[in-house]
């Protein structure tokens, strides 16, 4: 009996040794694919401006929140797709991706990004400006970008943002607005309007709950 037991924690000790080498295996090439994966989009970084789009009426009463696209295309034919989520209300850059891929990946993401917003061509130094400014409003109200963002704005590298003369004019009727997303959970919904209240104070700004067409205060 104990001759077998020796044998039956042989094969477990074995098999649990391939599994852990496996995984280590796994998490080495995932890293690795990590890594190259980095530096081919840092090399389509320096690669030439394609398109640049943004949402129509962005700073119409009703909206205040869309995405603006800047792309970078290869010599091998890849577009580098920088998007950028805003919320010219409020939070800023609320969400960010930088992605390389091929030219019909690219069109299916514009598609869907359109299913929600009505993008229009854009010059490229307005869309730099309108995504900095962006950031920089939402710096002052006390929140940061998505974290993605110190990486994915290398995209304007060469963009020269003076070369727009359109100005934008952020918040609503002159106050920051709150638009509580569908997925914003409680506790994010509640940081948000803390950190508003720690800035401007109750009276400072608006909140509007989710699907709801009349500005709310925060205690509405």
């Amino acid at each position: 009996m104990a001759l077998g037991h020796r044998k039956v924690h042989l094969k477990k000790t074995k098999k649990t040794a391939k599994r852990r080498k496996r995984k280590v295996t796994t998490r080495r090439e995932a890293a690795l694919s990590s890594i190259t994966n980095r530096l081919v989009t840092v090399q389509a970084l320096q690669a030439p401006l394609y398109e640049c789009w943004e949402p129509k009426g962005l700073f119409d009463p009703d909206a205040g929140m869309g995405t603006v696209v800047v792309s970078r295309k290869t010599s091998g034919s890849q577009i580098l797709m920088g998007s950028f989520l805003l919320d010219v209300f409020c939070l800023g850059v609320k969400n960010v991706h930088c992605t390389l891929m091929d030219e019909s990946e690219y069109r299916l993401s514009l598609q869907q990004i359109e299913k929600h917003q009505h993008l229009v061509k854009v010059h490229p130094a307005c869309a730099r400006k309108l995504v900095e400014e962006a950031h920089a409003y939402a710096a002052t109200l006390g929140f940061s970008p998505h974290r993605d963002f110190g990486f994915a704005r290398k995209i304007f590298q060469d963009i020269q943002k003076d070369q727009c003369d359109r100005s934008f004019t952020f918040g609503r009727n002159g106050k920051p607005v709150y638009l509580a997303g569908p997925n914003d959970s409680t506790r994010f919904s509640m940081e948000v309007i803390n950190t508003l209240t720690a800035s401007l104070g109750t009276e400072g700004f608006h909140f509007l709950k989710p699907f709801e067409r009349n500005v709310q205060r925060p205690d509405g």
